[in-house]
């Protein structure tokens, strides 16, 4: 076995610039230091994971982050009084429609496309409503043609803040997509919600991801 020696690197000849001339100086370069082939090279396998769902729940899945990842205003800038530690009956109502509400939006049937529709025009008001429109209107035909049915289930539904008619929530969705063969995808979503009071019902006025 054979060793190689180390060659130095040659010195270098400077020229310092001086109050009334100039002056060499030999700089000497600095050490290289050597590599370490000793070290262990540790490979991660990456693990496979099945396609077990179809174009179209992708679609959906997807399209659904995006739409809640829109622009929206920020609720707790406004809330300046938080009463929802203090009231516990609207803290309960608003957390119970919203998190119903949420549910069945984002819960879509191939052959039942309507039942969300109606739901969105009650609950979204606002710029997100129009959101909803353009989301599901990509998604009609391929949930057609794949006898899709999507079911999105409110886990958690926490009031962060609550000021008379408004209140901030921060909601948690279970997913999940199937299709006519009975291939599926599951997936979550966290989504911090806007939502205001009128006429007894809690509506949603904005959201975004969390």
């Amino acid at each position: 076995m054979s060793t190689k020696r180390a060659v130095k690197p040659a010195r270098r000849t400077v020229k310092v610039a001086g109050k009334m001339g100039g002056s060499t100086r030999v700089l000497e370069p600095p050490e290289e230091v050597p590599e370490d082939t000793s070290a262990p090279v540790v490979v991660v396998p990456v693990r496979r994971r099945a396609a077990v769902a179809s174009l179209a729940v992708a679609v959906v899945m997807a399209g659904l982050a995006g739409w809640f990842a829109i622009e929206a205003r920020d609720a707790t800038s406004v809330l300046a009084h938080n009463t929802a530690l203090t009231d516990v009956a609207t803290t309960a109502e608003v957390s119970d429609q919203v998190g119903k509400a949420l549910g069945t939006v984002f819960s879509y049937r191939y052959d039942d496309p309507a039942k969300s529709e109606r739901a969105a025009k009650e609950v979204l008001t606002g710029p997100a409503l129009g959101q909803y429109d353009q989301l599901f209107a990509q998604v009609r035909g391929l949930a057609a043609e794949q006898k899709l049915v999507v079911t999105s289930t409110p886990v958690v539904s926490g009031v962060k803040v609550l000021d008379g008619d408004r209140a901030s929530l921060l909601v948690f969705l279970d997913q999940t997509g199937v299709r006519g063969d009975g291939q599926s995808s599951t997936g979550a979503a966290q989504l911090s919600v806007s939502a205001e009071r009128s006429d007894g019902r809690w509506r949603i006025t904005a959201l975004a991801a969390a």
